[in-house]
């Protein structure tokens, strides 16, 4: 793969951006140290009706981010895809978040994975094309969590598998051939964010971890959808519990 890794230093700042969009100045676009990130605008609405929580409106509707009351974390939903996800981890950090909580889904290629089985993210297979601007080494396949020693112990509890995954941009190019390799390797699931979103957080020495909810299985030759399966909503009132007691600081 072509490597896009630039050492010099970038033209355009999420500052620069963030602040001429909202038209606020710096001081009025302040966060809190943590943040925790959906896809769904359904899991944000649930975890939301559990907590008191006030919109940020200097970040409206740039940006739709919800303060928790008396809390030091934010709540925000992303676009699929590693760029959105990419986006929003330099926009936020730049104005004071450190660490970074994603909750996703990915499509299961182990075979002993089951619909709502929920993953924590060592690591991700680099298929993805953000990850190649952020980190230099064209050797490094896998990119890692630097935070997964402080989840380890929580999502073992909760009773999370623990894993690396495949992220591709090409959801519809998720092949055979790639299935039966990855599987044999040991990698768990596919997806499409966990790539690029540990690879800025290590660019810019940010904490980040990633927890995803199986919401579907590939074998070699079908694809299983789960995403009206009893397991699959029992792991997401799995997921959304472990957030609301172990995510919020």
């Amino acid at each position: 793969m072509k490597r896009f890794f630039d050492p010099s230093k970038e033209v355009l700042t999420p500052v620069q951006l963030v602040c001429s969009i909202t038209k606020r100045p710096y001081d009025d676009l302040i966060l809190p140290e943590r943040a925790i990130i959906l896809f769904s605008q359904g899991d944000l609405g649930r975890i939301l009706a559990h907590i008191e929580h006030s919109r940020m409106d200097a970040w409206y509707p740039f940006r739709t981010i919800y303060k928790t009351k008396g809390k030091g974390t934010i709540f925000t939903k992303s676009v699929i895809g590693g760029p959105n996800i990419a986006a929003i981890v330099e926009e936020f950090s730049c104005f004071g978040v450190k660490e970074f909580i994603m909750w996703g889904y990915c499509g299961g290629i182990n075979r002993n994975l089951k619909f709502g089985d929920v993953i924590l993210t060592r690591g991700a297979i680099r298929e993805d094309g953000v990850s190649y601007h952020y980190l230099e080494d064209s050797e490094r396949e896998i990119v890692y969590s630097s935070w997964v020693d402080k989840w380890q112990g929580p999502a073992y509890e909760a009773g999370f598998l623990d894993g690396i995954v495949w992220s591709s941009d090409a959801i519809y190019r998720e092949t055979e051939k790639k299935i039966i390799k990855y599987s044999k390797e040991g990698i768990l699931a596919v997806e499409m964010e966990v790539s690029s979103f540990y690879s800025v957080c290590s660019y810019r020495g940010l904490k980040g971890i990633a927890f995803l909810v199986v919401s579907d299985i590939f074998t070699e030759e079908k694809w299983i959808p789960g995403f009206h399966e009893e397991r699959f909503k029992k792991g997401i009132k799995k997921i959304m519990e472990f957030i609301l007691k172990k995510g919020i600081v």
